[in-house]
């Protein structure tokens, strides 16, 4: 019989205040950002964190890996950084000694909410008992619509959406229950959304809402983005109305997300000791292609050359399953219907987490329609054709191993 793993839940507020500001292209606050982080110890021993920004750079994580290591013993390879994706943050410079300023004073906020929720969640150490359930959460939307000009975005009620929220719940004899979160939405309400000053705002977004409102009594609750490549959220800010009604936006839509957490948390009826814990990972090289233009250079059209780089860019696919749950990552962000193969591609008995922008970012993975379709996302990607094969290919390797390494339980 294995013996009981102890997990810790930690989080710390992100101390942007209203002196540092301007931070990069935000000029005022509309809430809070955090750290939040999961700590496993005993046979094996893992650390899960995840910041309220935008993306990392590997540098970034790199740094921030070694900190967790300094701070806890946990080895690198036990170490998961992600990010919540919230498009209302500002991005730490990928260049240091181009904006020296910057990049100080974001890096010391971070590495100082990263040592405290650390330590937090080392202080909140006990054996749990582990449960999970899915509930329906119908505000995620396909966002790849076709138009006269070619595909664009939008909102596509009659293409795919996942609506699938799922959640790994973590009940401690204290009575507090923590939480990891897991949908297809991005956080984009207020992207590029400025208020009645004409200011950016910095905002957890819609599921930072959501969280925070269901986090009472010192609980913890860690959103990993799920396979978002081709959703959006159903109601998004638009800069020609006024501030007030993107923010309602977040806090309704926010306000849903808290609801079906609550009622996903009382529908847990699997509660188990947690006392087997696997980590799995599998390193792959993909094909790359030219990106003829940037982002906001990006318009819809017929007629588009995707051309190949000739080079490769490593990516990963990790599984961390615990008892007979299990999340399974990758850097880029997948599209919602491609998830669902690669779930199936592992191949497990496991209830199964797929997860995005788990140590790095990689923008999007493409399959072959969207490189048919001319989409946003087949535009705004490193990652060539056939990609998507690779990783899908990667995903059943894992699966494997796992089910090689555990006996009946994932």
């Amino acid at each position: 019989m294995n013996e009981s793993l102890k997990a810790g839940f930690g989080k710390a507020s992100i101390d942007f205040n209203q002196s540092d500001l301007p931070i990069r292209e935000f000029a005022a606050k509309m809430d809070d950002l955090y750290v939040r982080v999961m700590l496993i110890h005993g046979h094996q021993d893992f650390a899960l964190v995840s910041f309220d920004l935008t993306s990392l750079t590997n540098a970034a994580i790199d740094q921030f890996k070694a900190q967790v290591v300094a701070l806890t013993g946990i080895p690198t390879e036990n170490i998961w950084i992600t990010v919540t994706h919230t498009f209302a943050a500002p991005h730490l410079p990928s260049q240091p000694d181009k904006a020296p300023q910057p990049y100080r004073l974001i890096f010391d906020k971070l590495t100082a909410s990263l040592s405290a929720s650390c330590i937090a969640a080392q202080q909140n150490q006990q054996p749990v008992q582990i449960g999970s359930a899915t509930v329906d959460c119908s505000l995620n939307v396909n966002r790849n619509l076709l138009t006269t000009d070619g595909w664009w975005l939008g909102r596509n009620f009659q293409a795919y959406s996942n609506h699938q929220l799922r959640v790994l719940a973590f009940k401690q004899a204290t009575g507090q229950t923590h939480l990891i979160v897991n949908y297809d939405i991005q956080q984009s309400v207020l992207d590029h959304v400025t208020d009645d000053h004409n200011q950016r705002m910095i905002s957890s977004d819609l599921m930072g809402y959501g969280l925070k409102s269901f986090e009472t009594n010192d609980q913890v609750a860690i959103f990993l983005p799920g396979a978002a490549g081709d959703q959006r959220p159903l109601f998004v800010g638009d800069a020609e109305q006024p501030f007030a009604v993107a923010k309602a936006y977040v806090a309704e839509q926010g306000a849903i997300v808290t609801e079906r957490l609550q009622h996903a948390c009382q529908a847990i009826d699997n509660w188990q000791a947690l006392t087997q814990l696997t980590l799995v990972t599998q390193a792959i090289q993909v094909p790359t292609q030219v990106q003829e233009l940037t982002t906001f250079e990006l318009k819809p059209t017929h007629h588009y050359n995707f051309e190949a780089a000739g080079q490769t860019m490593p990516l990963s696919v990790t599984a961390l399953c615990l008892n007979q749950h299990l999340i399974a990552g990758t850097q880029p962000e997948l599209n919602s219907a491609f998830a669902n193969q690669c779930r199936d591609a592992l191949n497990t008995n496991a209830t199964t987490m797929v997860v995005t922008l788990i140590n790095g970012g990689a923008k999007y993975l493409p399959t072959a329609l969207d490189y048919q379709r001319i989409t946003y996302q087949a535009m705004n990607t490193p990652l060539a054709q056939g990609a998507d094969q690779l990783v899908l290919q990667t995903f059943a390797q894992v699966g494997a191993q796992i089910r090689k390494e555990v006996d009946h339980s994932c």
